[in-house]
């Protein structure tokens, strides 16, 4: 399944996590059947590449300043020269964003992946047939063996609202960012 290249700016300027206290609707059914969003195999590019890198077929290299970033890149085949900049604070690493570090966004017409300067992940999405849009997350530290997670606990607290129709999916979301790189809602 190809992701329409518009796509991606559903991607690029995501509401804001800290919204995370309103509840996401209808979390709870679709862990239910016949969704089981959470435990139904998935067969997307970053659950192939997580089936690889857990088998021990694919060999991340550690970059010194940019962490697990350019191995993650490589293996989805997403080129660098597709990178956007996000200078709000709206990821799950708000606390790293900032106008004068943004989240870069890079992304291919299979999967995104989001990272921040020093940040402590590597945010990572992308569309499976059968579920939809699936969220993972890889750690940004040095180890012998990286684990990619899903992690549809954290995201979904934005991406499954009622700004996505109340299923896991993408969005866009345009702000002005304040110096601290918190949005301007009022304008």
């Amino acid at each position: 399944m190809r992701i329409p290249i518009a796509s991606y700016l559903v991607f690029t300027s995501t509401a804001l996590c800290s919204l995370a206290v309103l509840p996401a609707l209808g979390q709870d059914d679709l862990n239910q059947p016949p969704i089981n969003y959470s435990t139904t195999p998935v067969n997307d590019a970053i659950a192939r590449l997580k089936k690889q890198l857990d088998a021990g077929e694919v060999k991340f290299q550690w970059d010194e300043r940019h962490g697990w970033l350019p191995a993650v890149l490589e293996a989805l085949e997403i080129p660098t020269s597709s990178q956007l900049l996000v200078f709000s604070k709206t990821s799950l690493q708000t606390s790293k964003i900032s106008p004068r570090r943004p989240r870069a966004i890079y992304f291919n017409d299979e999967a995104y992946v989001g990272a921040v300067q020093h940040g402590g992940v590597i945010e990572l999405s992308a569309v499976d047939p059968q579920q939809g849009a699936m969220f993972y997350s890889l750690d940004q530290e040095e180890s012998g063996t990286p684990r990619l997670r899903l992690t549809t606990d954290k995201c979904l607290a934005c991406h499954d609202s009622r700004r996505t129709q109340n299923v896991p999916g993408y969005f866009l979301r345009s702000v002005y960012p304040s110096k601290s790189g918190h949005p301007h809602f009022e304008l």
